[in-house]
């Protein structure tokens, strides 16, 4: 299971997948978070193992 770090700072696992697979399982919406592993931007077709820590991050945008 890849762990993941939510935001408000919960944590929670989730069965391996791309990035965008995974944020999306987790009910979050792909604009509004950014997915980093180990300081490290990913891209939303990055895979993810189970041996990953993902960390979601909440972002602000305007238009």
């Amino acid at each position: 299971m890849t762990k993941v770090i939510l935001p408000e700072g919960n944590v929670t696992e989730t069965e391996a997948g791309t990035v965008e697979e995974i944020i999306f399982r987790l009910g979050f919406n792909p604009y509004e978070v950014l997915a980093t592993a180990d300081g490290c931007l990913l891209l939303g077709d990055e895979f993810c193992s189970d041996d990953v820590e993902l960390r979601l991050t909440s972002i602000v945008h305007g238009g």
